[in-house]
């Protein structure tokens, strides 16, 4: 019982506390400041959604998270990037979280609505990590393309608006490739990654 405790408090000492992660894991963190039509936004709230989200939950339905750090660029003409990490609590847990994710993206898919109400997306897998996939979202005036990575009991997901067609591309997902790339690496510095 007491090594339990032990671990338990030097988990939450890494983490820096309850839902919470050390200062500069993500990389937008070292953002530069924003002009007055910007935002950065920032949460370590363990009930946010992941970012990549093609069925539009308003809460988190995967299970088992211990720690998430969400952070979101907008600017202007729908530019935006966005950033999460989000560590469970083993391995099982986040590989659970990383096959819902394919499910809500084959189920969300394609939205059959009309005009702003239509959305669809499309996926291909992408080695990184312990596996992955880049996905594509389609809207009414917008796109957005996206990587998701699990390393271990981590999920990470990094995202930003820009030009997605059914085939995906890789060379419009070089940069996010490459920031996962280097988050899989990073995000083995904690313990709870289970790397």
């Amino acid at each position: 019982m007491l090594q339990m405790g032990v671990t338990v408090m030097a988990a939450a000492a890494v983490l820096g506390g309850p839902g919470g992660l050390l200062e500069g894991t993500l990389f937008m963190e070292s953002h530069p400041p924003a002009r007055s039509w910007e935002s950065y936004t920032s949460s370590d709230s363990l009930k946010r959604p992941l970012r990549l989200n093609p069925c539009d939950r308003e809460k988190a339905w995967d299970k088992g998270r211990v720690a998430a750090r969400t952070m979101a660029f907008i600017g202007e003409a729908y530019d935006m990037k966005d950033e999460q990490l989000v560590v469970y609590k083993d391995v099982a847990h986040a590989k659970k979280a990383m096959r819902g994710l394919r499910a809500e993206l084959a189920r969300c898919a394609d939205m059959k609505g009309e005009g702003h109400d239509r959305y669809r997306y499309f996926t291909k897998p992408v080695r990184v990590g312990d596996e992955g996939l880049r996905a594509g979202g389609l809207y009414f005036e917008s796109s957005t393309r996206s990587v998701v990575v699990r390393r271990g009991a981590a999920l990470y997901v990094v995202g930003e608006s820009g030009r997605v067609s059914r085939s995906l591309p890789l060379k419009h997902f070089r940069g996010l490739i490459a920031q996962a790339e280097k988050m899989a690496v990073k995000v083995c510095d904690l313990p709870e990654a289970a790397c």
